[in-house]
């Protein structure tokens, strides 16, 4: 990897890890990062980071064995994952499997949790992190997207039992990020929509984000990380960037 390269890798673990004030996707990153800091267990001795890519939160493992599987071809990898879906890997190996916005890029997601059962050990816990509502951004593809409900119906029908479901960037902060990013997309305009597109981005431009990211952060921290258990019935948080669950495989 050369000086570029490590600069860049170094920036993408930073993005996630500590998210600043006025990076491009702060307001979704930041909540991520407050969930996963709160998620993430103490004490666990072996862990798999399934569908790794960067592995952004390898850190907060540090205490841990912390094995890599992501597809062939990643820089670094313990395991690559077969044609198949499937790990080359024992059962019962891990205390804790971490799949951070992977799910929505797997072509069958049944086989996927299946194998996140198969290599927990009983009473071992998943966290899963995917997308509620997102843009299209293959790497290589992206096939789906989850309702808080879905996911939970999917986790528990690989045979998990739900420890918690949260919703993440939701309602109106999840709006406020929808819109940074469709104005820094800059989609091609003319006339009246090309006029009305230059005054919003001057309202929302870049110069501004970070002072607009501390006033979220201020006025809409009840939209960060939401609990998803129960019924909205106000509709607030029916609206998210975000969904996550931690789960846990039953030890009978």
């Amino acid at each position: 990897m050369d000086l570029a390269e490590q600069l860049s890798a170094r920036e993408y673990i930073r993005q996630r890890l500590n998210p600043y004030h006025g990076d491009e996707d702060y307001l979704v990153l930041s909540d991520l990062t407050l969930l996963m800091r709160h998620w993430v267990p103490s004490g666990v001795d072996r862990v798999l980071d399934y569908g790794c890519g960067g592995s952004p939160y390898r850190s907060l493992f540090s205490a841990s064995t912390y094995h890599r599987a992501d597809l062939s071809g990643g820089a670094d990898l313990d395991f690559a994952i077969d044609a198949s879906g499937r790990l080359p890997v024992s059962d019962s190996t891990y205390e804790f499997v971490l799949s951070s916005q992977v799910l929505e890029h797997v072509p069958k997601p049944e086989v996927y949790l299946s194998e996140c059962f198969r290599v927990l050990e009983p009473g071992g816990s998943l966290l899963v992190t995917t997308h509620g509502s997102f843009w299209d951004h293959a790497c290589p593809d992206d096939y789906w997207r989850w309702t808080a409900r879905g996911l939970k119906q999917v986790i528990e029908a690989a045979g998990f039992a739900t420890i918690d479901l949260k919703k993440t960037t939701v309602g109106t902060r999840a709006a406020l990020y929808m819109l940074e990013r469709q104005i820094d997309a800059r989609t091609p305009m003319s006339g009246w929509r090309e006029a009305f597109l230059s005054i919003v981005s001057r309202a929302f431009g870049r110069r501004g984000a970070a002072r607009r990211h501390q006033i979220a952060d201020t006025c809409l921290s009840d939209f960060r990380v939401v609990d998803a258990t129960s019924d909205d019935d106000d509709g607030r948080h029916a609206f998210y960037v975000g969904v996550a669950i931690l789960a846990r495989r039953p030890i009978a």
